[in-house]
């Protein structure tokens, strides 16, 4: 049952790491959560059966890593938004050819 734990422990935290280094570093608290459980869980399977406690705590240095780093991601990010009046003007230009196109189709029953 521990090695259970520990194994979707390592993968979740894995996954962590590499979802917070991509651009998707949003979606890399679900899996660092989800490690934290599993490395939880698989700490206290350890602790009654007197294993020893390296892989957990790579578990949870690799959770810690992982959302140090969307952390830092999410707070230093900032979005920007673009000229606004290019595209008003491309959507107004869009509306004249489309108003124009319409004019040139002769409908005739």
């Amino acid at each position: 049952m521990r090695f259970l734990f520990i194994s979707l422990g390592l993968i979740s935290a894995i996954l962590a790491v590499v979802l917070a280094v991509l651009p998707l570093y949003n979606f890399a608290f679900f899996p660092a959560i989800a490690a934290l459980i599993f490395g939880i869980i698989a700490f206290f399977k350890g602790k009654k059966e007197n294993k020893p406690k390296h892989t957990v705590q790579l578990i949870f240095l690799l959770t810690i890593i992982s959302l140090a780093l969307a952390s830092f991601k999410s707070i230093t990010t900032t979005t920007e938004v673009g000229d606004t009046e290019q595209l008003e003007q491309r959507e107004e230009n869009s509306l004249e050819d489309s108003i124009e196109e319409l004019e040139d189709i002769d409908i005739s029953e």
